[in-house]
């Protein structure tokens, strides 16, 4: 199975890729969903989430106040750190789980759709990585526009991500977002059909780290689940 990781900088034209990849019927694991799935109320990391930022951060119903969260590690790089700590290891669970579920369906190919691709290693785990990217005068225009935020808020908000010129770095693939939707299009349809091609080998189906990653969790859910049933 062939895994790639997406990442890019905020309001750099990731979430248009992405949603280009399942228009043209490619499998994407978005980590954003998986990220607020596994912080609903009751779930693992809803409980690690309170645990690291007391009961204050909770609405009258007992849901996290997302907003509220949002405006804390914004503001504090502690914080951040904080909230990435509480986070990482349900989001590294549910997407090994749902990288499982592809590769016991034969899935040739898969992205992983991950702001945090590069800052919590999860890069390691993908086969190739893309970054979208363009200039930083255009980054911080569209995150004022997008956001209805003063020059200054969107600076804070780009700084309290990894430096965009760090993933690129970082990426084997860099689709340049710095004109038209066309542009971007076109160079995710070269994308896509280089994947194809590359994924048609079968080591990547069996020897792709995420696979054996995979491959493993399975081992052990089938494990758990046998011990559980002799019980």
């Amino acid at each position: 199975m062939l895994v790639v990781g997406l990442s890019g900088g905020i309001a750099a034209g990731k979430s248009t890729a992405t949603r280009q990849l399942i228009g043209l019927g490619i499998p994407v694991i978005d980590c954003d969903r998986v990220a607020h799935d596994t912080a609903c109320k009751g779930a693992w990391g809803y409980r690690r989430i309170v645990a690291a930022f007391g009961p204050g951060i909770l609405t009258e119903t007992g849901d996290i106040d997302r907003a509220r969260l949002g405006q804390l590690v914004f503001a504090d790089a502690a914080a951040r750190r904080r909230l990435n700590k509480a986070t990482h290891a349900p989001v590294a669970v549910e997407l090994l789980r749902q990288l499982l579920g592809h590769w016991l369906c034969f899935r040739r190919l898969v992205v992983i759709d991950m702001p945090l691709l590069f800052e919590t290693g999860t890069y390691k785990l993908a086969s190739s990585n893309v970054v979208v990217a363009c200039r930083p005068e255009l980054q911080l225009q569209r995150v004022m526009l997008r956001d209805s935020c003063s020059a200054a808020d969107a600076k804070a908000r780009i700084a309290a991500q990894m430096p965009l010129e760090r993933k690129m770095q970082l990426a084997d693939v860099v689709l340049e977002n710095d004109s038209s939707l066309e542009q971007l299009q076109e160079q995710v349809l070269e994308l896509v059909a280089t994947l194809r091609k590359k994924s048609q080998s079968m080591k990547h189906w069996l020897l792709s780290p995420a696979g054996v990653a995979a491959g493993l969790l399975g081992v052990v859910l089938l494990g758990r689940a046998a011990w559980q049933s002799v019980r």
